[in-house]
């Protein structure tokens, strides 16, 4: 389940408010024997976090489905998507490694399924006293907080703590799979969503290095260019970018209207980027890449609008 672009709700006593999380999303299949790790592409990683192998007996023989997100956390103890990064490029022979140099923690913040029932009709605070009543004891897993009717309060926490924003969950919403629901609402402190590279320069002196990204997001099955970024680049990114654009080079440009020239790509790309100004009509200003997005599908990337929210 997915949330819609919002402001902080008015009537927040309807409402049940988290931080938002950093990281990358993940659904825990655990069936009282095996553990699997399931990326939003679906795509199996358990074999990429092998310090989430003995979940299982923090949870016992009883089958659970939990949904989560896995971070890496800075020395301040906030998500650091940069970190983030080496983790979700890491494969199956390099996990081991990785996981003593860039430790990770499981937040869970929903369950849709124990013992032999499908919890994803229940209302939100059913499920969030059925996923506490787990008594979840593991070293790398919380339960992250969770305060009915605290927007405000949350939201200042978080920009205090240079944290994305908040989440708003309706207490009466049911769990939607595959669904971004005006009953999830993020809250954003800074503008920040995905794009689709269509294209990039390189630097004029230093043709192994990325000058900008040209970004794009799906409307009407087209691709529409939203601007560039070209700061937030770390010397790694450089390297691994130079070498995932090569690969995807194609001659003509895959945007649906003129953009700058370029070295253009199929858009199969998907990055992280910030910015602070985004106007209708207009390009992205002040932008900074914050990594690429491994598990996220390029055409699902659209515009995100705040909507309206229902306070009733």
């Amino acid at each position: 389940m997915l949330a819609v672009l919002s402001e902080i709700p008015g009537k927040q006593n309807c409402w049940a408010f988290e931080f938002k999380w950093d990281g990358m999303r993940v659904i825990s299949y655990w069936d009282g024997h095996n553990l699997r790790l399931e990326s939003r592409t679906q795509r199996n990683i358990t074999a990429s976090f092998p310090e989430f192998q003995n979940i299982g007996k923090a949870i016992g023989d009883c089958p659970v489905i939990l949904d989560g997100e896995i971070l890496a956390l800075d020395q301040q103890g906030r998500p650091n998507f940069t970190l983030m990064q080496r983790r979700m490029t890491a494969g199956p022979n390099q996990a081991a490694r990785i996981a003593d140099e860039v430790p990770v923690v499981y937040y869970l913040f929903d369950i849709l399924y124990v013992k032999d029932r499908e919890t994803l009709a229940l209302p939100y605070t059913i499920r969030r006293q059925a996923l506490e009543g787990l008594g979840l004891k593991h070293p790398r897993c919380q339960i992250p907080p969770s305060y009915v009717g605290e927007g405000d309060a949350m939201l200042e926490v978080a920009r205090e703590r240079g944290l994305e924003g908040v989440v708003a969950k309706r207490v009466d919403s049911p769990y939607l799979p595959g669904q971004r629901s005006p009953n999830w609402l993020k809250v954003k402190i800074v503008g920040r969503q995905e794009f689709v590279v269509g294209g990039w320069t390189t630097e004029r002196n230093h043709p192994q290095r990325i000058g900008s990204l040209l970004l794009g997001y799906y409307e009407g099955g087209q691709l529409k260019y939203a601007g560039r970024v070209g700061s937030g680049f770390t010397a790694e990114d450089h390297r691994r970018l130079s070498a995932l654009l090569a690969e995807k080079e194609r001659a003509v440009s895959p945007f649906a209207g003129p953009v700058p020239a370029a070295r253009y790509v199929t858009p199969q790309i998907v990055v992280d980027v910030e910015y602070r100004r985004w106007y209708p009509g207009g390009n992205l200003q002040q932008t900074a890449y914050k990594g690429v997005r491994l598990d996220k599908p390029a055409d699902e990337v659209i515009r995100e609008q705040k909507e309206a929210v229902d306070a009733r």
